[in-house]
Order: structure tokens, then C-alpha cells, then sequence
């Protein structure tokens, strides 16, 4: 993997960091409000600035970049604004319109690339996320297509996307005809079919209506909107994995790291202006420590993303290092944040100023894309699976003799 980000990668982070300047740290105040059609507006603005068109191939209206401009992208959005990375769902909406093509491809696509469409997943249910053959919703064969019921809950941005992808049950885990993963089936459902709804908006830790709930009351999918076709029934498990993965994973860690890039920047502006003993507190051992421990953490979780994202855009599956930089990546922003936060002493706590901000917005990341112990496992099965991931294994101990060592 190079160590250098290519002169359009660079463009991606000129350009991101340009919009933030123009639109997002000006309006920090405002963004305190939690107007939701403020949300909406500024969730529009970033996908028609094509600020989510770095995974889309150059062919189909992209950029092609790849997925390091991407996380990029999104590290320099949350960075200005801890929660503000919405062209992650005019990348949500490519990959689900993507990977079902046909008629679905057709209707959003032209949308998409404009930045008018956008989508969210819709995977988790009262009873829990992680545990996919509890799931509860389910999707009944009817003539020309299926009828959805159930709700999924803790939706991100679900107010305003234009169409979902949600997974439910379409057999019996326990029937030998679809045994456990065959038994669940991706739809497309577009906020506009009859019987969707739009529940409750949740307060957050993080701001205002940011999670809500998606309601299937007899809801009418046609056969054409799920997701790999007739192919794609019982096997909807894969296709959200990916996206899970690819967009919801990697972004997430974007996320992560422009928070842990904002902590350190405000920490840094702060500690260079702050005097006390007559000089500024930068010249202070104790504030150095912890800005040394700030850029340690920010370059870790850095390498970890980009490595990722680099393989991605190479088409390389990278699940178990998705799994590694997720999981990293917000132990070190919380780390980063709260550093910011004492560094600022009493300003750190005040809602007027950004290290508050950070800190609160990285507990809303925990369970995305995976919690810290879903992942742990994930990372542990890696390694003790050589032949499915020689570089989690440890086999460099076992040829460099490292077991050797232990004989007697």
C-alpha cells in the first residue's frame, strides 16, 4: 500500500475541506438548533455537491476515486461538525440501487448521481441488530411481488432518505428448504409505498431526531426491488453484509477520525492561544503529553482506515480489517476527545464550545456498523484462521521460531 494519498485523493480532502469552510463552520451555531429541515437541507447540499460520488465509477457519473476519497471526504465533514456526514447516503443509495440493477437501477440512479436520492439501511429491529436470524419482519410471496410487516428501529437519517433497504424473513430458519441465513431476503422499499411509514424521531446523545423508526404495515414490494433479483431470494444476508461493511463500517471509521482530527485540531488552536504562568499552556509538559498521545491515537487510526479503504478500492475483501479499524478507531476518539476536553478545562464542558461536541458524538458510533464485542470476534476468528487471513494469524511467529523458543 502507498503512503502517500494520490493527487486525487488530495483534491477529495481540498474540496471537502473547502465545503466545510463555506457551509458547515460558519453555520456552527445554527447547527446547535437541531432544525430537522435544516438537516435535510444540508444532508441534500452535500450529495449535490457530489461529495458522495467517490466510490461511483467514472463510467456511471462518478469521480471513481475510491473509498480512501471517500473516508477522506467524510473525516473532513465530521471534523467540522461532528454529525454531519450525510453523503454517506448518497453512498448508501448507489450501493443498494448497485446491487439490485434492473428496474431499480434505472429509477434512482439518474437521482442519485444529481444527489437528489438518498437511502439508509434498515436492519435493526427492537429486538437487537447483531443477531440476524431473530429478526422478526417479515416479506409473504403474494402475486408480482411480497407484503412486508414489522419496524425496525434506530435508523439513521430516516426522516428524510428516499428509499430503504431492509432484510426480513421470507422462510423458516428451522426448515430444512431454508435453513438458518436462506431464510432472509433483501428488499428496496421506497418511502412512498403504500403502508410505509415513518415512526417516532429518538433524542440522542448525539442531537435531536437523529435516530427514528421504520414502520411495514402491509407494505407491497414488487418481485423487481429485491435485491439481487430472484437470486437474491433467501440470500439477503451477503448483500448487507457488503454494505454494512464497505459503506457503514469504513465510513463510520471516516466519521471516527474526523472527530478524533477535529478533537486534536481545537485542542491544538486552544493550547497555542491559552496562556498561564505567562506563557501559552503548549509550553506546559502535561499538555504536551496528552497532545502526544492526540497524534499517536489520530496517525493509528488513520493507517488502519486507509489501509482498509485502500483495499476496497482495490477489490479486495477486508472484512476482518474493517472489523480491526472500526474497533480502534473509536477507542481512540473517545481518547482524542477527552484529551480536547480537559485541555480545555472548564471551556471543555460548555455548549458553546466544540470539545464538548466531539465527545459527546462518539458514543453514537459504538453500536454502528457493530458493537465492540461483535467485532472483537470477528477479529479473533480472523486470527486464528491463517488460511483465511495469513496477515491476522501470526504466522510470522510460528516461521520466525517463536514457538521453537518454548521447547526445551
Amino acid at each position: 500500500m502507498p503512503f502517500e494519498l494520490t493527487p486525487a485523493e488530495e483534491m477529495a480532502r481540498k474540496i471537502a475541506r473547502e465545503y466545510c469552510e463555506k457551509y458547515i463552520i460558519p453555520r456552527r451555531k445554527e447547527l446547535m438548533t437541531n432544525d430537522q429541515d435544516m438537516w435535510d437541507e444540508e444532508a441534500r447540499r452535500q450529495t449535490r455537491a457530489g461529495l458522495h460520488l467517490h466510490i461511483v465509477p467514472r463510467e456511471e457519473g462518478g469521480t471513481g476515486i475510491g473509498y480512501v476519497a471517500s473516508c477522506i471526504t467524510i473525516e473532513e465533514l465530521c471534523a467540522a461538525w461532528p454529525d454531519l456526514a450525510f453523503a454517506i447516503y448518497g453512498e448508501f443509495a448507489y450501493y443498494f440501487a448497485k446491487a439490485t440493477g434492473g428496474e431499480v437501477y434505472e429509477k434512482y440512479m439518474p437521482g442519485i448521481i444529481k444527489g437528489d436520492i438518498l437511502a439508509t439501511p434498515a436492519i435493526t429491529e427492537p429486538s437487537g441488530g447483531s443477531d440476524m436470524l431473530g429478526l422478526q419482519a417479515t416479506a409473504k410471496k403474494v402475486d408480482g411481488g411480497w407484503v412486508l410487516n414489522g419496524r425496525k428501529v434506530f435508523q439513521s437519517e430516516g426522516h428524510y432518505c428516499d428509499f430503504v433497504m431492509t432484510l426480513v424473513k421470507t422462510g423458516d430458519p428451522n426448515d430444512p428448504k431454508t435453513p438458518g441465513g436462506r431464510s432472509l431476503t433483501a428488499f428496496i422499499v421506497d418511502r412512498e409505498f403504500d403502508g410505509f411509514k415513518v415512526g417516532r424521531l429518538e433524542n440522542t446523545l448525539g442531537r435531536k431526531g437523529d435516530l427514528t423508526e421504520f414502520i411495514f404495515d402491509n407494505v407491497f414490494v414488487p418481485d423487481s426491488f429485491v435485491v439481487g433479483g430472484e437470486r437474491g431470494i433467501g440470500r439477503g444476508i451477503a448483500p448487507v453484509f457488503s454494505a454494512v461493511g464497505d459503506i457503514g463500517r469504513l465510513t463510520i471509521c471516516g466519521m471516527l477520525n474526523g472527530i478524533s482530527a477535529g478533537a486534536y485540531r481545537t485542542a491544538m488552536m486552544y493550547a497555542k492561544e491559552r496562556h498561564l504562568y505567562g506563557r501559552p499552556i503548549s509550553e506546559l509538559q502535561m499538555i504536551q503529553a496528552r497532545m502526544a498521545k492526540m497524534v499517536v491515537d489520530l496517525e493509528a487510526t488513520r493507517a488502519l482506515t486507509y489501509r482498509v479503504a485502500w483495499l476496497r478500492t482495490k477489490g479486495i475483501r477486508a472484512d476482518a480489517e474493517q472489523a480491526t479499524a472500526k474497533n480502534f478507531a473509536e477507542q481512540a476518539a473517545i481518547r482524542i476527545a477527552e484529551h480536547c476536553v480537559k485541555i480545555h478545562g472548564g471551556y471543555g464542558v460548555l455548549e458553546d464550545y466544540m470539545p464538548h461536541h466531539y465527545y459527546r458524538h462518539v458514543p453514537m458510533r459504538f453500536g454502528a456498523g457493530g458493537t465492540e464485542e461483535s467485532l472483537g470476534i470477528m477479529i479473533a476468528n480472523a486470527a486464528f484462521n491463517s488460511e483465511a487471513n495469513p496477515d491476522l494469524s501470526h504466522n510470522s511467529m510460528e516461521t520466525a521460531g517463536w514457538w521453537g523458543r518454548l521447547e526445551w
